[in-house]
């Protein structure tokens, strides 16, 4: 299988996260993933040969002699053919930009191992993040105190608006608020309510195309301004602050400010614009805001309303 991992990655708005933050709850983490594990041997191999291949007068010529050409001496017909081609891809990359960013796993280095599906990455991640997100909210309860009994199916759902997370499923009125108290503090709701985001599947009953363009809209505009629309009253169409000023050019204004482009600003303004003027319209609550539950039980959280769970177990 083949990877070109050579773009770059568009920051999300919506992940903005305060570089101060201090919230014991990560929604991303850093996670090694067997992609990962594959792509750091093939570069520290390739790495090798490409210097290797530098001692040629014309490297790309003894790289095409070593994996196309059977009659030259360095023919290496100890690889199979799909083996021969994977090498060539990825020599050739490196002959090319001296770096790696080209990687095909049918790399005779893998012989022996079971084949590794790359589009199971995204699956893999996912796991691994729950694991340390459970890892963090263990830590977290077992610093402050909170000991959850077992077999307590608890159900934690956060309100997008301010982040808030209330607790059920349990009748211990003191252990829900010593729950509550804990993770509403620092950014640690705001961060487990990505880590839903960002483990949900295509199937998932919590979302909506529209409950999640409405929350990104939302916190697009609030990250930019620092004024949440549900504060803002409506007056002609138009959300306004307590001065009368119109949200949309407050937004356009504050986007300049920004590490944008006049281009990029434009995108965004025009993007977002739009949404905003059918929100004012209609009013803010003609649809539904993009409320997330998760459950919690013996250690692991535990996806709600989708097929696939990443809970511990499942």
């Amino acid at each position: 299988m083949n990877i070109n991992t050579s773009y770059t990655a568009a920051s999300n708005n919506q992940n903005l996260i305060d570089s101060k933050d201090q919230s014991a709850i990560k929604s991303t983490n850093e996670v090694m993933t067997e992609s990962d594990r594959r792509m750091k041997i093939l570069d520290e191999k390739y790495q090798k040969i490409n210097e290797q291949n530098k001692r040629f007068k014309d490297p790309q010529d003894h790289i095409y002699n070593k994996y196309r050409n059977p009659y030259s001496s360095y023919f290496r017909s100890d690889l199979t053919k799909t083996e021969r081609e994977a090498a060539y891809i990825m020599e050739m990359s490196w002959a090319r930009n001296n770096k790696g960013g080209q990687y095909d796993f049918n790399d005779a280095i893998f012989r022996n191992e079971k084949r590794y599906d790359p589009t199971q990455e995204s699956v893999e991640k996912k796991i691994l993040n729950r694991q340390k997100v459970n890892e963090q909210l263990q830590d977290l309860f077992s610093k402050n105190g909170i000991t959850i009994p077992k077999n307590t199916n608890l159900t934690f759902t956060i309100d997008p608006n301010n982040f808030k997370l209330v607790v059920s499923g349990s009748t211990d009125e003191s252990l829900i608020k010593q729950i509550e108290d804990i993770l509403n503090t620092s950014n640690n709701t705001r961060e487990l309510f990505f880590h839903i985001m960002k483990s949900r599947n295509d199937d998932s009953t919590q979302f909506t195309p529209d409950s999640l363009a409405k929350f990104h809209l939302v916190n697009q505009i609030k990250t930019v301004t620092g004024y949440n629309l549900k504060d803002l009253n409506i007056v002609n169409g138009q959300f306004v602050t307590d001065n009368g000023t119109n949200i949309f050019d407050l937004y356009k204004e504050e986007l300049l400010k920004n590490p944008y482009t006049a281009e990029n600003a434009r995108i965004a303004a025009s993007h977002y614009g739009a949404q905003l003027f059918g929100l004012a319209k209609n009013g803010f609550d003609s649809i539904p805001d993009l409320v997330l539950s998760i459950g919690y039980e013996n250690g692991s959280l535990y996806d709600i309303g989708q097929k696939v769970n990443y809970g511990v177990s499942k």
